[in-house]
């Protein structure tokens, strides 16, 4: 088969290897990488096209493409994938946050151009990606792919330590889960049945009183605080002048002290702050980090937390109130200006709403899941923490864990107001649900690392990683469905 490798980078984690691998059956025809910084000579990949990750980035063609002449893209094509549109200029903010909308729609036309034309010219059979794709040009990729038919493959994280899914449309999830769910349905799993990696999981998760954080979450903490956070602000600095050719950063410096001391995102949210009250019933909902993945795309529309939050107090039972929390990390990476996902007013709109409260940062999470009559979330990791706990969890946009017993999808103040209902009624989420999910989730999902943090928590090695890696997309390319 004809494949394609979409930000397929990671040589420290064998993914080079798995390239070889799948090049003795299959023509690897299209690569986008790190080639240059991980050394992968295109002498290994005869007949591979390879295009440096930066260079896609910023609409820069492929070496061996560039002679190619691409036509603009067509009025008919651009309104058939509108959806792709909205969702990439909104995944813009991450790296392209001072670009204009008409900047930024011209950039999504010259993606659409290129791709569009990369995909006729080359005519792949399937797109792999290791992970969902939220890179702004490989989400156009996605969007082109699904829009004429081709085979999309997607190593899915989740938060059970290394362990992934292998889908095919994030919007759809797991199709081999659910079948598995189906099959199992009726049947009863102890702790014992379950993997060991998940068994030791799920024993930390219940067992502790403490706040076990994810690893990413952990390791990024670390990255932003002391000497490593002047290296990483430095990094930055270089990144956004070199590559991103955003010279704004040097306003940006001038103006830092005039910046420190008037309005930002902490003051504001500080001013807001109050005490939660736990006598009380409620909805905790911890605020996703943003920009990133777990909101676009994976948000859907509620990449817009405003507007999750508004459903909520819409639906909300009499007497009942929304205690909203941010991110820990939230103010860390970026500094604490005002941004397009944190603007002025952004708190002060949700404190404004009926019955919604903000709280303190230091106010402990696994106390308010525990205290909760549910949590809430765009596919935060606290509404799988929350099932965890037997309390139910109201999803928001495409969680890994929608298929789990005591998950409500919402979608509007109707869908809402029914869980919300159900809850009222008495739900509880019962841990042998939770035990007997797990164990299907562990017959389907793999154990995989394609990140540090991931690598950090997994209980395979580098040459067992390459063989997961292998095997996983062998069958994804065998099967119909994902």
């Amino acid at each position: 088969m004809r494949l394609f490798l979409i930000t397929w980078i990671g040589k420290e984690f064998g993914l080079a290897e798995v390239v070889k691998a799948l090049k003795q059956k299959h023509k690897i025809v299209y690569w986008v990488g790190a080639h240059s910084r991980e050394k992968i000579s295109s002498q290994d990949f005869s007949g591979t096209i390879f295009h440096s990750h930066d260079d896609a980035l910023k609409a820069i063609p492929a070496k061996e493409v560039g002679n190619f002449l691409f036509d603009p893209p067509s009025a008919e094509l651009l309104e058939k994938l509108l959806g792709t549109e909205s969702e990439t200029l909104t995944m813009m903010s991450k790296t392209f946050e001072n670009m204009s909308v008409n900047e930024r729609k011209h950039l999504y036309y010259d993606y659409v151009r290129y791709w569009d034309g990369v995909v006729k010219k080359l005519k792949p059979d399937a797109i792999i990606f290791p992970n969902v794709p939220h890179s702004v040009y490989d989400f156009v990729i996605y969007g082109l792919a699904k829009f004429y038919g081709i085979k999309t493959i997607i190593f899915e994280l989740t938060r059970v330590n290394d362990r992934c899914l292998v889908i095919s449309d994030f919007a759809v999830g797991s199709s081999f889960l659910k079948t598995e769910l189906k099959k199992n349905e009726n049947k009863h799993f102890s702790v014992e049945d379950l993997p060991s990696d998940i068994h030791a999981y799920y024993d930390a998760q219940i067992s502790f009183k403490a706040n076990i954080r994810p690893q990413d979450i952990v390791e990024l903490s670390e990255k932003y605080s002391g000497l490593k956070a002047l290296k990483v602000k430095a990094r930055s600095f270089w990144t956004t002048v070199t590559v991103l050719k955003d010279l704004s950063v040097f306003t940006k410096i001038i103006t830092y002290l005039p910046r420190k001391f008037r309005s930002n995102q902490k003051t504001e949210y500080l001013s807001l702050a109050k005490p939660a009250d736990l006598s009380k019933k409620f909805v905790y909902v911890p605020l996703q980090y943003q920009p990133e993945c777990t909101t676009s795309p994976l948000g859907g529309v509620f990449v817009d937390q405003l507007l999750m939050i508004e459903i909520l107090s819409a639906a909300l039972p009499a007497g009942w109130l929304i205690y909203v929390k941010e991110h820990p990390l939230q103010w860390k990476p970026r500094g604490l200006d005002y941004f397009s996902y944190r603007y002025r007013g952004y708190y002060k709109a949700i404190a404004d709403l009926p019955n919604t409260q903000i709280i303190p940062l230091e106010t402990d999470s696994l106390t308010l899941i525990d205290k909760s009559q549910c949590v809430a979330s765009v596919n935060g990791t606290a509404g799988w923490e929350a099932l965890l706990r037997n309390k139910p969890s109201l999803a928001f946009g495409y969680a890994w864990y929608r298929d789990c017993p005591g998950v409500f999808k919402i979608n509007d103040v109707r869908s809402c107001s029914i869980a919300l209902e159900v809850i009222k009624a008495g739900l509880f989420v019962d841990s042998q649900q939770i035990i007997s999910y797990l164990y299907s989730f562990g017959k389907i999902s793999i154990n995989g690392f394609r990140e540090q943090y991931c690598q950090d928590v997994s209980p395979i090695d580098v040459t067992e990683n390459i063989k997961n890696h292998i095997n996983a997309i062998n069958l994804a390319l065998e099967k119909n469905e994902l």
